[in-house]
Formats: C-alpha cells, structure tokens, sequence
C-alpha cells in the first residue's frame, strides 16, 4: 500500500490510497531508478506500472502531473508506505494460504461520495497438501489472534472464528467461504495439518 498524489487535488500529506501488487526489480537488495511499481488505482480495473524514479513516479506536491488513471505520483520526500511481505510462522507448520476476493475496488467512505460497504466472496487457495491428509482451514478476524509460532496443535487451540477441515485429494485445494468479507474490515486465513504427522 502506499500514498499518493494526484493532479489538480491539493492535499499537502496526500490524495489517495493504492495497493501495490509487485515490483520488478534486477537485484532485491537494491534501489535501482528503474525497477518497476506494478499497481492498482483502486478506480479502473487494470495495471498501471511505473519506474521508481523522480522522473516518473516520486515527485514534490507541486510538481505532480499524473491523474488517477495514469497511477498519480507517490510523494517524494513523505513515507506513509506499508509493505507486507508474508506472514510470520517461526516453526514453519502452516501452508501456502491465498485469498482472492469478488471485487477489485472498494466503495470510497468518504462522506462526500455516500458510499456503503459492501461484503465480497473469498476463494482461499491452500498450496503443498500431501494427498491422503487431513488439514483445517482456519479463519480469524483479527491479527492478535493469529499465533506467529508453535505447533499446528497451538493454532487449532488458537482463537479462530471458523475452521474448515478437508482431507487433501491433490496437492492444491479451493475453498469458497460462505461467510462473506467485509469491505471495512479484514480477515487472516492459515492451514495446518489436523494432526502432527
């Protein structure tokens, strides 16, 4: 997620909110002007993608040139980023969890749009099963309840808000939820094998 700006609004800190999706990059480890932003507007259902340089994408409130649609401008000298780079599992004992969910966007809350919330489906996809085993999906609706470390035993006695066991018969299992997503609130999905084997 990061912030930016955009043409002919005038915010001094920033405009709008973006979810980044990926980077390409030649080296991780390093700034390069020419790695690239891949992201969504949150306002037109495509990609934008942008060099990382003062050229293109970072600039000064006054010097933006960007609208929306072409990805705004991230504000060089303000950082109100958030990267998320994957969960924490010290002990290794979940699997792979993806969630996609039924809508690109979101409604904007903002009392000058009169917007409401909407609820969306979520396909949570668990990769590396072992055909034969039983595992449990678990679902939570906070990150304080979510363990960090300790066995799959530890999770199961976590403070879930609803499980989902299935026995594994391929090595990639979707699930749809029927319990819809909230667009204002959040969910954190992690699957364990059902016992320690």
């Amino acid at each position: 997620m990061f912030v930016a700006y955009l043409l002919y609004m005038h915010d001094e800190y920033y405009d709008h909110i973006m979810p980044t999706i990926g980077i390409r990059f030649r080296d991780e480890n390093k700034y390069d002007p020419d790695n690239v932003l891949i992201y969504f507007n949150l306002y037109h259902q495509r990609l934008i993608e942008r060099k990382m340089n003062e050229n293109d994408l970072a600039v000064t409130r006054k010097t933006c040139r960007k609208y929306c649609g072409e990805g705004g401008c991230i504000p060089f000298d303000i950082d109100f980023g958030i990267a998320v780079t994957g969960i924490v599992d010290e002990d290794h004992v979940t699997l792979p969890v993806r969630l996609s969910v039924s809508a690109w966007d979101e409604p904007n809350l903002h009392p000058a749009y009169n917007q409401s919330p909407t609820e969306m489906n979520g396909i949570v996809t668990v990769r590396d099963l072992i055909i034969g085993r039983t595992y449990v999906l678990l679902r939570y609706s906070s990150y304080e309840y979510v363990p960090t470390k300790g066995t799959s035993n530890d999770f199961l006695l976590s403070k879930f808000d609803e499980k989902h066991i299935f026995v594994a018969n391929n090595t990639i299992y979707i699930y749809e939820d029927p319990k819809k997503i909230p667009s204002t609130g959040s969910v954190y999905y992690r699957c364990v094998s059902q016992s320690e084997e």
